[in-house]
């Protein structure tokens, strides 16, 4: 096929009908344009002609389209789902794929019937089958062909014991740390495995991280690079890794997990219900959400003299769209035992309950709010520089601004980012700007408390006697907004 130009958003529209032609003419038609066509609205409408007239000998045809990716790769997923051994093709398209186009193919594998599932899962091989599982991990619903499945549970076990087959480079260790928290935390925790099996191969997978070739991939890799932010995202995870992760105690586990920066995923407080983990379990829309919110935020999961309602996972899209998973929380009339009702607020009345050790569960509470391990030197420095803002707003009021947060996301662990709005929030009957000032801060593999306190500092002495407005961008607001208020917008907006 020779180069597409791309003329995105053009698609042929036609009447319900149809066409008026038999099918093969249909066919006909449909692949000249697959394999001729040199624009985007003729290729796409070749996929939109041949969907309904599609058969298993057009798969290598479709496949070959859906390298290109994006629309291409989507509406040929699509055709390529009602096609013979679906799983076959897709899985083979999303082992090629990158990672923002992979999840196409992985949407779809996890929508596989069952039946397609396992036909794909006699092809494949342990090795096979353990990517399939860390692709896997990344979609928010897990897959009912997952669910007790023996034969990737028989293969994972297989494979923590061989982490050769994972590979023998840094990437590879990566992996490693997909699948351990999947079993964890995610998908794999409902294979066909037994709480204590689950435990073993947590630790099985552990095991290889802590090898003496594993330690000596991550030094290599931190010798050429110090400031290599996956090898000290790796050393950092096996430092904070236990060996009992998996040995959940009965009732409420608390446990916070980085994804690798590569992922640009965000931090995610994963909670546990006499090892089951509740998120995943319930809610098929979105992930747990970060710790900020749910640990540190107002009085977090602490117990109330009163009921109340705390937000355990977002929708992916947005909460306003795809709902959230919400816990009432409150106490019975002993004060022994909380209790939870958890449900979906999109998609049903459906709620399920549980009830907790009232002391075992403030203890968990308490220790997961103490715990900071899992930041990064930017990530503690965000922390400590919102709340000292929040404790001293007149600080900024002095310059007529106010705080919208100080953030570090997990995709750049080395910046902080202090977020301001001038003179207020965005208001109907006031112009408004929002500023942004950048930070670096180097990762490391230990926190320099000393230095994050000292940039903390700095940066507050600095607020004490300048007007950010001064020397933060303008990130936010619109153009006349910024011409109202004096100041210049940026070029490339």
């Amino acid at each position: 096929m020779r180069g597409i130009q791309n003329h995105r958003g053009l698609r042929l529209k036609y009447d319900d009908d149809g066409l008026g032609l038999q099918s093969e003419a249909i066919r006909t038609v449909a692949l000249h344009l697959l394999r001729h066509g040199a624009t985007q609205l003729e290729v796409m409408t070749g996929l939109d002609l041949l969907g309904p007239v599609a058969i298993d000998e057009d798969t290598d045809l479709l496949r070959s389209i859906a390298l290109l990716q994006g629309d291409y790769g989507y509406a040929a997923a699509m055709m390529l789902s009602t096609c013979s051994h679906p799983g076959r093709s897709l899985h083979w398209l999303a082992v090629r794929s990158s990672p923002t186009d992979q999840t196409t193919y992985t949407d779809a594998l996890g929508k596989l019937a069952t039946k397609d599932a396992e036909a794909l899962l006699e092809e494949l091989g342990t090795a096979a089958s353990m990517e399939l599982l860390r692709m896997m991990s990344f979609r928010s619903r897990t897959p009912t062909w997952m669910k007790g499945n023996r034969r990737l549970a028989v293969a994972l076990a297989l494979a923590a014991k061989q982490p050769d087959l994972f590979g023998q480079d840094l990437p590879r260790l990566v992996a490693i740390t997909q699948v351990r928290d999947d079993l964890l935390y995610g998908h794999s925790a409902f294979l066909d495995l037994t709480p204590k099996l689950r435990a073993a191969i947590a630790r099985d997978l552990l095991a290889a991280l802590k090898t003496s070739r594993a330690g000596a991939l991550i030094a290599a890799a931190l010798a050429r690079d110090p400031h290599d932010g996956e090898a000290i995202w790796l050393h950092r995870y096996i430092e904070r890794a236990d060996d009992e992760d998996g040995d959940f105690p009965p009732g409420l586990a608390i446990r916070i997990a980085v994804p690798a920066p590569s992922t640009g995923e965000e931090p995610r407080t994963h909670l546990l219900a006499d090892g089951v983990p509740v998120v995943t379990d319930l809610f098929g829309n979105g992930v747990p959400d970060r710790p900020e919110r749910l640990l540190h935020q107002k009085q977090g999961l602490r117990t109330r003299t009163e009921p109340y309602e705390v937000r355990l996972a977002e929708a992916d899209c947005a909460e306003g769209c795809c709902g959230a998973l919400v816990a009432h929380v409150s106490t019975d009339e002993a004060g022994r035992r909380v209790l939870w009702e958890v449900k979906a607020t999109h998609g049903g009345t459906d709620s399920t309950r549980f009830a907790f050790d009232a002391d075992a569960y403030d203890a968990e509470v308490e220790r997961a709010v103490a715990d900071r391990s899992w930041e990064w030197s930017a990530h503690r420095a965000a922390r400590l520089l919102d709340q000292r803002l929040r404790d001293d707003p007149e600080l900024l009021a002095r310059w007529d601004c106010r705080l919208a947060g100080a953030v570090s996301w997990s995709s750049d662990r080395t910046l902080l980012k202090l977020l301001l709005w001038h003179p207020e929030p965005p208001n109907r009957d006031r112009p408004w700007l929002q500023f942004q000032h950048q930070v670096r801060m180097p990762d490391t593999v230990v926190i320099d408390d000393d230095a994050v306190a000292a940039a903390v500092e700095a940066l507050l002495e600095r607020l004490r006697t300048t007007d950010p407005t001064s020397f933060a961008a303008v990130c936010g607001g619109s153009r006349e907004h910024a011409e109202t208020l004096g100041h210049p917008w940026p070029p490339s907006r």
